[in-house]
C-alpha cells in the first residue's frame, strides 16, 4: 500500500464556507494539511477551468463548499 498522501483542493465561498474553515483556525481545530482552500466570493462563481485546471496541476480531488 501507498504511504503517498491525496492532494485535495476545496473551493469554498467567503461567507460560508471558507468562514468555517476560518473560525475553525481560529479555535485550533485541525484538518489534514493535504487539503489546500480556495476562497471564492460564491461558488456559483466557479468557472469549469478552474477547477480542471487544479486536476492539470496534479490534484487528486476537489470539493465546492457552499
Amino acid at each position: 500500500m501507498s504511504t503517498e498522501t491525496l492532494q485535495i483542493v476545496a473551493f469554498c465561498c467567503e461567507h460560508c464556507a471558507y468562514a468555517a474553515a476560518d473560525l475553525a483556525g481560529g479555535l485550533r481545530m485541525q484538518y489534514p494539511p493535504d487539503v489546500k482552500i480556495v476562497q471564492l466570493p460564491c461558488t456559483g462563481k466557479l468557472d469549469v477551468l478552474l477547477a480542471l485546471r487544479a486536476f492539470e496541476d496534479g490534484v487528486d480531488g476537489a470539493m465546492v463548499a457552499g
